[in-house]
């Protein structure tokens, strides 16, 4: 199990409601800013579901583990994936904490026995998306956005809420246009950068 190879990582046994089991795991682990960050995304991501169709019990699900392995340093996460043959872009390279989101996936896997393919494709692409992504990986991209980990709005809140009346694809391409455009892209992500290419060509 992945949270085996970090010796200052806290289990407990899960009691198999997902919302504690979480909160405990990031909770032991001194992650509890990331359990209200997760929690808000959850919110979010079950509110754009009943928008779009989607099954909202799955989106609370996406949120709650997305940044699960939080708990695992940086560092480590790059270690982790070298020694596991990851296909690592530049972008990870320079910044492993982007390989949470792929971590994340295996931790709702291996430690939350998630199995369920729409949820762990969302909170395997949340931080960059990717190219021909499902109305699942999309809506939890933005909710991600939306609900950030940071004080306050974000500064794009209304201009994506309002593409989000439009469609999730507009969202998308509404918030990463938006990121591009003020530099605040720290290196460009293959996945990112295949998606924001195929969403300029569609909207």
């Amino acid at each position: 199990m992945i949270f085996d190879n970090f010796s200052y990582i806290k289990t407990e046994t899960l009691s198999g409601d997902i919302r504690t089991d979480v909160k405990n795991m990031l909770s032991i682990n001194g992650k509890y800013n990331t359990y209200i960050h997760v929690s808000n995304v959850a919110e979010k991501n079950a509110l754009i579901s009943k928008r779009y169709g989607l099954d909202p019990e799955k989106c609370v699900i996406g949120g709650l583990l997305h940044d699960i392995s939080a708990v695992i340093k940086p560092k480590d996460m790059l270690k982790y994936a070298y020694e596991n043959n990851f296909d690592i872009c530049e972008a990870e390279r320079k910044y492993p904490f982007l390989l949470h989101q792929r971590l994340s996936k295996i931790c709702a896997v291996e430690y939350f026995n998630i199995f369920d393919e729409d949820i762990l494709s969302a909170i395997e692409c949340h931080t960059t998306l990717k190219k021909y992504a499902s109305k699942y990986e999309m809506s939890l991209f933005i909710a991600d956005k939306l609900a950030w980990d940071r004080e306050g709005k974000p500064p794009f809140y209304e201009d994506v809420e309002k593409a989000l009346d439009l469609s999730l694809e507009s969202a998308c391409y509404e918030y990463m246009k938006y990121m591009i455009g003020n530099n605040m892209v720290l290196y460009p992500h293959d996945n990112w950068t295949a998606a924001y290419e195929q969403l300029k060509n569609m909207i």
